[in-house]
């Protein structure tokens, strides 16, 4: 399952949250941007599970002209 939610500017900016349900473990990629180093088979094997849910949130630009 993938629910997409955004929030709107208020008193900080406005922030898009993605939420994952039922996710494989063995498929997931993490790789360091930074260092191009593939970090997934240390994160899997972190995980006591075979699926997991987890949500991702980050801030959206705020739009030019957008101000209350």
């Amino acid at each position: 399952m993938v629910k997409i939610t955004e929030s709107e500017e208020k008193i900080t900016a406005p922030k898009k949250t993605i939420k994952l349900d039922n996710i494989s473990v063995k498929d997931l990629r993490f790789v360091d941007v930074k260092t191009g180093e593939d970090l997934s088979q240390q994160v899997i094997d972190a995980i006591p599970f075979e699926s997991i849910g987890f949500k991702i949130t980050f801030e959206l630009p705020v739009e030019e002209g957008s101000e209350e």
